[in-house]
């Protein structure tokens, strides 16, 4: 008799005849037997033998534990109550180390409670001793079967999860990799995803703002409540303008929401996509103003033959009559005349440099000292009216290419402007800063004026809409239109009560 401790099984050889028999059959099926009874081992095994099955023995825990080891068995038969170790314990390191091995437990002290544990650990079946063996085969094949049953349902279900997986990963990429901003919610409006771009756009810096509650790490946005509106009316919104105010201008978003579900019809959120539309609204803005500005140009050509010559003539016999008459009365009427004539012969003059604006002339300049001039030629005028003028340069801005009469004129016009607002005195501001990360410099003119309502600020720069009772608008229109051709652009900010800010933006050429 074979040693079933020590001994590997005798295989019996083929005879020539069975070979090709062999040949066709299943992968044979290793099982382990694990007793500590002698006689159970011997006739469990010479019984799965005869069956094909290939069959190890072992009567303790620890030879058990290195037989499976070496051997990879499919199904372990196993006594719960042996020397050196439980085989519930057992169990639990199949379980956790080998979950592909199906266990069934064998035990002549089993009862109710012994068999619930183990069918809970995970054994695929429970039977007690002694053992009907000619049913033994039986109970190996449906454990055998069962075990594969979950094996590949197991397999399955790792294919998929790395099918998920991969899955998840490739969207996440598309996500990160995308212009548009996108930011996912769950029905408590708490920030589930955020890609790079809604990072970027919705400056959140170094924050950690995934698990945050998505109006109090962005409460800009409160005011549109356009994700709170998609989740409550579990309807998508499609195109909608967000402004939100950054340092130095304002970011224009078109956003687009809609609603989460689950594959089962729930709500689980919803998601918004940001797109930063800033620079197309300027395009748009510009090409309006421009059309503006070539109507005007059509005016203009018409008037200047029409008003020109015949005021210039008017203004000439004014001066005629002026210098030979002696009537004080009419001299003061003529004086107010010609006055009248000047200022009229300025707003044509400004009316055709902004239909037809000559092409800047370029020259490296240094805006400090442009700013300096200007200074010079503002502070009288604001004296009398009882204003603080104030200038700030910045030694780091370097020289650009500019047209420096335009940028001067573009300078008298802001800060005229501006004094003309505070007629019961205040405080002028001009200021030059190098952003040096934009490779741009950024000129200011603030006052502390009424400020401007937020309907009319769209307004401004539009050839005659003005603010002011005597302003024609000539002048914030030529400033548009030069800061245009300098490639430049021009934020104003104000509030009512507390004064304006126009903020030019110029490229470092």
């Amino acid at each position: 008799m074979a040693n079933v401790f020590t001994d590997p099984p005798k295989v019996t050889e083929p005879e020539p005849d069975d070979l090709t028999n062999e040949q066709n059959k299943a992968v044979i099926e290793k099982i382990l037997i694990v007793d500590d009874m002698l006689v159970h081992l011997e006739t469990a095994q010479l019984y799965l033998e005869k069956s094909g099955y290939q069959v190890f023995c072992a009567s303790d825990t620890q030879s058990a534990w290195e037989l499976l080891q070496d051997n990879k068995p499919s199904l372990l038969l196993l006594d719960i109550v042996m020397p050196g170790g439980s085989g519930l314990d057992l169990l639990h390191e199949i379980q956790n180390h080998h979950p592909q091995i199906g266990v069934v437990i064998m035990t002549a002290f089993g009862n109710e409670e012994i068999a619930a544990m183990a069918m809970k650990t995970g054994a695929l079946d429970y039977i007690r001793k002694p053992v009907k063996y000619s049913d033994l085969t039986n109970v190996v094949a449906n454990a055998l079967a069962k075990q594969r049953e979950i094996n590949n349902r197991s397999t399955a279900f790792s294919n998929l999860k790395v099918a998920y997986e991969e899955l998840r990963v490739s969207a996440d990429s598309l996500l990160q990799c995308m212009s548009a901003g996108v930011v996912a919610l769950d029905n408590n409006l708490r920030i589930t995803m955020i890609n790079y771009a809604a990072e970027k756009l919705l400056n959140v810096g170094n924050r950690k703002v995934v698990g945050n509650d998505f109006y109090a790490a962005f409460p800009d946005l409160k005011k549109t409540s356009l994700l709170k509106q998609t989740l409550v009316n579990e309807k998508g919104l499609r195109l909608q303008e967000v402004r939100l105010q950054e340092k130095d201008e304002e970011k224009i978003y078109s956003v687009n929401t809609d609603v989460l579900f689950d594959h089962r019809g729930r709500k689980i959120g919803v998601v918004a996509v940001f797109d930063d539309i800033t620079e197309h609204r300027r395009y748009k803005d510009m090409l309006s103003k421009r059309e503006g500005l070539a109507m005007v140009g059509q005016m203009a050509a018409g008037m200047a033959h029409e008003l020109k010559n015949p005021l210039t003539s008017i203004k000439g016999f004014a001066q005629l009559i002026l210098a030979k008459i002696q009537d004080p009365k009419i001299k003061e009427y003529l004086t107010i005349m010609d006055e009248e004539i000047n200022q009229m012969d300025q707003v044509i003059r400004d009316f055709l440099q902004l239909a037809r604006p000559r092409s800047p002339k370029f020259t490296k300049v240094d805006l400090n000292l442009l700013l300096v001039e200007a200074i010079s030629i503002i502070e009288p005028q604001a004296f009398l009216k009882g204003i603080k003028t104030s200038l700030n340069t910045d030694t780091l801005i370097p020289k650009s290419l500019m047209d420096p009469g335009q940028i001067k004129q573009l300078i008298l016009n802001l800060t005229q402007n501006a004094i003309e607002v505070m007629d019961g005195g205040g405080t002028l501001v001009i200021e030059a800063k190098y952003i040096a990360q934009a490779n741009e410099i950024r000129l200011t003119v603030s006052d502390s004026g009424c400020g401007i309502p937020s309907e009319k600020i769209k307004k401004l720069g539009v050839p005659f809409y003005t603010t002011k009772p005597e302003g024609t608008g000539l002048g914030l229109s030529i400033v548009f239109s030069i800061v245009d051709q300098h490639g430049g652009r021009l934020n104003i900010e104000s509030e009512e009560g507390c004064g304006t800010t126009f903020a030019v933006i110029l490229p470092v050429k």
